[in-house]
């Protein structure tokens, strides 16, 4: 029953997450535009309420609380309470209009002073938690601590009589809470299923002879990741992107890595397939996005460095990797650093409106979308055919055989004419000899990178590193690198 309302609480985060994402986005588009009147804005306004699933009312901001126009009124003067506000950005409030029962969940979002704040109808919210759970006293949304559950607002904890397991949202900041009344997982146990109990310990004990060690390998693996999220063990290291031409370093692929309390460094490949198997990755992949800003706090990135991250088809499908792509940009400061999508092939893209209105979003913000490993997996073309690309990745494999492999380098060369011919940017990786280095230039690849300049390294390396290279000159970093 544990597991059961653990899992009723997880979809129910889910859910909610999803009439935030449909506020976020409404509110990015309507904040865009704050500051334009009133009277230029209404019709757009009530177009986002009618149109909009769960979206209630919107209101535009100027200096960051002060409302000046509204769906509901048109013209209005309100200055917003921030303090009320959880991380600035979500409130839990009682509805002050005739019905004292109803509840509204608001969001806010505001960049440069101007924004908007979407109001969602707390229906919408006890509807889901009613749906979604059937055990105990089921479901409670808990916001900075005031709490709504299927039958209203609860007054405080202390009104919830039962034992609480609760799930936390990665992408906005609430929590929903699992109640089961005390004592009632014995006597369902005791009532329903001792019997049941008894025959399937006996059975488990001969299957588990047999299948113990594959299965508690797996199921014990994904506990551990599950584990190593929770303690900040998936590190990020970086390897250096260069100007092909004068070799500057212009950006960096951000790599990630397990330091295992007992195995040491934890290469992706022996864990990234499970993470994504398992969903894991996504909640690993935002993790990732925290500990890179957390370690360049402070650093001061070159104009316009390219920071790349892995995404999985999962991942890029879920609307919540706007909110994740947003709070990066809002931390790494967006004028200064370009951020780039690198799109693996393990798991296949859905060509559908919600993941093209994706892409248009995280265009709209200025994020560059790229195809990883081009060339060696069954969806590169694909992806070109069904989506607004803006670079492909050169796979080491076609980089190695450089100089060796007159078939190879004919290939490399029909991939560099599509991109061209596509206009699409080309990044090659796997680059390990100045040859190699070379033949690239030549052909227009602006971008490189391989152990030619530099491994994936720890972020205080990289920090390091990249000091050196932009107080020295090429060849002294170079020798840096190596020595």
């Amino acid at each position: 029953m544990e597991l059961e309302a653990q899992a009723q609480a997880m979809r129910a985060v889910v859910e909610v997450d999803r009439m935030l994402v449909n506020a976020s986005q409404t509110a990015r588009r309507i904040g865009a535009r704050a500051g334009t009147k009133c009277d230029d804005l209404e019709l757009d306004l009530r177009k986002q309420v009618d149109s909009v699933l769960f979206v209630r009312s919107v209101d535009v901001l100027v200096d960051e609380r002060e409302i000046y126009c509204s769906s509901l009124y048109g013209v209005y003067h309100k200055t917003i309470d921030l303090s009320a506000y959880v991380d600035g950005r979500l409130r839990l409030q009682p509805h002050s209009g005739t019905s004292p029962d109803s509840t509204l969940l608001i969001y806010r979002w505001v960049e440069g002073g101007r924004g908007a704040v979407v109001t969602i109808d707390g229906r919408h919210v006890r509807d889901a938690l009613q749906l979604l759970g059937r055990n105990g006293d089921g479901l409670i949304l808990d916001v900075g601590g005031k709490l709504l559950g299927a039958d209203g607002l609860k007054s405080n904890d202390a009104s919830i009589g039962g034992d609480v397991i609760f799930e936390r949202s990665a992408t906005f900041p609430f929590r929903v809470w699992a109640v089961m009344p005390k004592g009632v997982l014995l006597n369902r146990m005791a009532s329903d299923y001792l019997g049941l109990i008894i025959a399937f310990g006996v059975f488990g004990i001969l299957l588990g002879i047999f299948v113990k060690r594959g299965l508690s390998h797996v199921g014990s693996r994904r506990h551990e990741m599950s584990r190593a999220l929770r303690l900040g063990e998936f590190v990020p290291f970086f390897q250096p992107l260069v100007n092909s031409s004068d070799k500057r370093w212009v950006g960096a692929e951000v790599l990630i890595r397990w330091r295992h309390p007992k195995e040491g460094l934890v290469q992706p490949d022996s864990f990234i397939p499970l993470a994504e198997s398992s969903g894991l990755i996504v909640p690993i992949t935002r993790g990732l996005f925290h500990s890179v800003t957390k370690a360049l706090s402070g650093v001061d990135l070159p104009n316009g460095f390219r920071l790349s991250f892995n995404i999985s088809a999962r991942h890029m499908q879920c609307a919540s990797i706007i909110e994740d792509c947003e709070a990066l940009q809002r931390r790494l400061n967006q004028w200064r650093v370009q951020l780039v999508l690198e799109l693996t092939e393990r798991e296949l893209l859905t060509s559908d409106g919600a993941t093209r209105e994706i892409f248009d979003a995280l265009h709209g913000m200025g994020i560059k979308v790229a195809v990883d490993d081009f060339g060696t997996g069954h969806s590169s073309l694909t992806y070109l055919r069904d989506f607004e690309m803006d670079a492909l990745k050169i796979d080491k494999s076609f980089v190695a055989k450089i100089g060796g492999h007159p078939l190879s380098e004919r290939v490399l060369d029909s991939i560099l004419d599509l991109a061209k011919n596509l206009e699409l940017t080309t990044i090659a990786e796997g680059v390990e000899t100045w040859p190699q280095a070379e033949f690239l230039r030549e052909r227009g690849v602006p971008i490189l990178q391989g152990y030619l300049f530099g491994r994936p390294m720890p972020a205080e390396e990289f920090v390091r590193r990249l000091g050196e290279h932009r107080h020295g000159t090429t060849s002294e970093v170079c020798a840096a690198i190596f020595e």
